[in-house]
């Protein structure tokens, strides 16, 4: 790997969930053979393309998120999908019936998505700042350049589908968003094995740009969010408004993830919160006292740094066990789930519990109070020596 690993956030998750499918993929570079298909991920990638793409045609017409018109809305993102399937290569989508239901079925989606995006926008006071930010060229950040030994070195690249920021006259709230097609939810219990660093490595990357942008503001954050992009089916029952059908619809489309319990930030966040209702936009309820439910996903500033000192630490083992040649079969496994489950090295590997030597590693789940007092242990420790 040389003396300096260029990484990502993505690919240190894939050595946590098994040594022996990063080497495989980082070390020998092994691919499946290419095949003139469309596949989900390409899906995925067709759909954050013209979400960026949205993004900054609406700043070229002089509009903004809170402001633009439904009609000049779908227009734009109709204009993004077709620019990027061109961009993409147009024939793949023309070979077959299924594949021209797919373009209708994209547009359908972010059609949905940029109205959901818009909706939670004008329900907070965040303004979102950029659009696929990249952190690789930032030299200076320690969050993304890493020592490991006197002579090894990592750095991290990566781009953040969405930063948002709100300012005051002494801080600057950012909010972390991360555009998913899958159903991915914040799991802090997989950030704790490793196996889902990515907000948090985005979030202090974010974090450490914007202090360097105001030093003399004091910078927190407001949350880390995946955003599902999809496009549920709901019914309109009888009698029922368009705007409840709507806010069913918003709700359904929730961002999943883990927001800043101060008071003031939740309010930022969503401004039409009320006592004993739970949120459309973000992962939070109150109960009528105002105290949050049990459900909430929410973390005390103090926690937000506890989990980004963590996540430090973990990137550093993890970079410190790729260059240590680690390359051992030893896959996880999680109330069920495993990194075997869409390995395509398997037929490589060969692993197989019947035989002897071949087992899983099993991941113990902890509860949100337990789980961030093993961080919080971990990084004090660490501190010390």
């Amino acid at each position: 790997y040389g003396d300096t690993l260029k990484n990502s956030a993505t690919r240190l998750e894939k050595y946590a969930a098994c040594a022996f499918a990063h080497f495989m993929e980082f070390g020998l570079q092994i691919r499946e053979r290419d095949q003139y298909e469309l596949k989900a991920a390409d899906m995925g990638t067709v759909m954050h393309e013209a979400l960026e793409k949205f993004s900054k045609k609406l700043q070229e017409n002089g509009e903004t998120w809170k402001t633009v018109t439904d009609d000049t809305r779908d227009r734009l993102i109709e204009e993004c999908v077709e620019e990027t399937m061109a961009d993409y290569g147009n024939t793949i989508f023309q070979s077959s019936s299924r594949n021209q239901y797919r373009i209708i079925r994209v547009k359908r989606i972010l059609k949905r998505t940029v109205w959901a995006l818009q909706q939670q926008i004008r329900q907070g006071e965040f303004e979102p700042g950029e659009f696929e930010v990249s952190f690789s060229m930032e030299d200076s950040l320690s969050a993304i350049n890493i020592d490991l030994s006197e002579h090894e070195k990592m750095r991290l690249r990566g781009r953040i589908d969405r930063v948002d920021l709100c300012e005051t006259d002494d801080k600057v709230y950012v909010k972390i968003i991360d555009y998913k097609t899958g159903n991915t939810s914040l799991d802090l219990v997989a950030l704790y094995y490793g196996l889902q660093l990515q907000l948090a490595v985005y979030l202090d990357a974010a974090m450490e740009l914007e202090q360097k942008k105001h030093p003399g503001k004091q910078v927190e954050p407001a949350g880390v969010f995946y955003y599902h992009i999809d496009d549920p089916m709901l019914d309109q029952e009888e009698d029922e408004t368009d705007e409840a059908w709507g806010r069913r619809m918003l709700k359904a489309l929730r961002m999943d993830g883990l927001v800043n319990a101060d008071r003031k930030v939740v309010e930022l966040l969503d401004r039409v919160l009320e006592d004993g209702t739970t949120s459309d936009v973000i992962p939070v309820g109150k109960k009528k006292d105002g105290s949050y439910t049990s459900y909430s996903k929410v973390a005390s500033p103090e926690q937000f740094d506890v989990i980004r000192t963590y996540t430090r630490k973990k990137v550093r083992e993890i970079g410190e066990g790729i260059f240590s040649g680690n390359v051992k079969i030893s896959p996880y496994q999680r109330d069920g789930a495993t990194a075997c489950a869409y390995c395509e090295y398997q037929g490589i590997c060969g692993f197989d519990q019947k035989i002897q030597g071949y087992e899983y590693r099993k991941l113990k789940g902890m509860d949100t109070e337990l789980l961030m007092k093993a961080m919080q242990e971990i990084t004090q420790s660490d501190q010390k020596e």
